[in-house]
């Protein structure tokens, strides 16, 4: 965010950085505060406190929407063919092109990563024993 100086808090760390730059250690009159989202000051009421003890100290406050991207929580959504998508896969499978080039095509085709396993879920063995 381009700062002269950064506070972090981590995960356990019971709000100690955040506590030590109001509580004299960093922030003074006229400095501005620069955080990613207001929840970074904590939530309900705390967050509350903490805005009115920093401009209680004289310091602005400035939200940075942007700064760091959300980070998803949970698993990626799951990778599923079109019935059109699952025919050329399945065509592709069961050719006699080499696994590799079989593969590099599918990622192609899905437009992400997919793997034997994938494949074989998708298509049955490669063997042709349980083609579905």
């Amino acid at each position: 965010m381009g700062c002269e100086k950064t506070f972090a808090d981590w995960k356990n760390t019971k709000r100690a950085e955040l506590r030590a730059m109001i509580e004299g250690e960093g922030l003074r009159k006229g400095d501005t505060l620069c955080i990613r989202a207001l929840s970074d000051l904590g939530q309900g009421a705390e967050s509350k406190r903490m805005q009115k003890a920093i401009s209680d100290i004289g310091a602005v406050l400035e939200v940075v929407a942007g700064a760091e991207a959300p980070r998803k929580k949970g698993r990626p959504a799951r990778l599923k063919p079109t019935p059109e998508q699952k025919e050329r896969l399945c065509d592709l499978w069961y050719s006699p092109a080499p696994n590799d080039h079989v593969l590099g095509r599918a990622d192609d085709i899905m437009g992400a990563e997919v793997d034997r396993n994938k494949m074989n879920y998708w298509c049955g063995p490669r063997d042709g024993s349980a083609k579905k």
